[in-house]
């Protein structure tokens, strides 16, 4: 368990998911909030990085006591995109594991940025992270992301936002941009 609890008050379960973007973005902000007041926060990318550069990893590395940014060797595209990560694991059902046991009880908040796309591949059960949520200590918070998530993690989550998308320019037109899309 933790030396001390960071964080006032009790933890919350957050979903933030839709279409839209900003998702990540705004799970990011909630960490910066949480390492703000001396809180502990595990980032936990459930899919590999598109970019080699992810600017949320590349920041992290300034704030190695407070933020781990954890990444999954199954789901990169290549393996030189975890090496700017606090720590990876091998698979989607190691990093879950690793959250249940080890993680969850080293921080104020846990970030299961995307665990909605592996949740809607199979890749992991509904019943798991019903169970984490239920096992997690009392005065932890879990953000959890992804385009679509169960019914039943919306029921159980104290917050659900989601995101829509209004507009977007063509891909033709303007690609993602470095520092603000990734």
């Amino acid at each position: 368990m933790r030396e001390s609890d960071h964080l006032a008050g009790t933890g919350r379960v957050v979903v933030l998911t839709g279409t839209g973007k900003g998702k990540t973005t705004a799970a990011l902000g909630a960490s910066l909030r949480a390492m703000a007041y001396h809180g502990k926060v595990v980032f936990i990318h459930f899919t590999g990085p598109q970019y080699p550069d992810l600017g949320e990893v590349k920041a992290s590395a300034a704030y190695l006591d407070s933020l781990r940014m954890v990444g999954i060797k199954s789901e990169a595209g290549q393996a030189s995109y975890l090496a700017g990560f606090s720590e990876s694991v091998d698979t989607v059902s190691d990093a879950l594991t690793m959250a249940r046991k080890v993680w969850m009880h080293q921080c104020d908040l846990m970030v299961l940025a995307d665990i909605g796309s592996q949740l809607e591949k199979g890749n992991i059960d509904v019943d798991q992270v019903l169970s984490l949520i239920e096992d997690k200590p009392k005065n932890m918070s879990i953000i959890l992301t992804g385009r679509s998530m169960p019914s039943e993690i919306n029921v159980r989550a104290d917050s659900v936002t989601e995101f829509t998308e209004v507009k977007r320019p063509s891909s033709a037109s303007v690609g993602p941009r470095k520092g603000i899309d990734f």
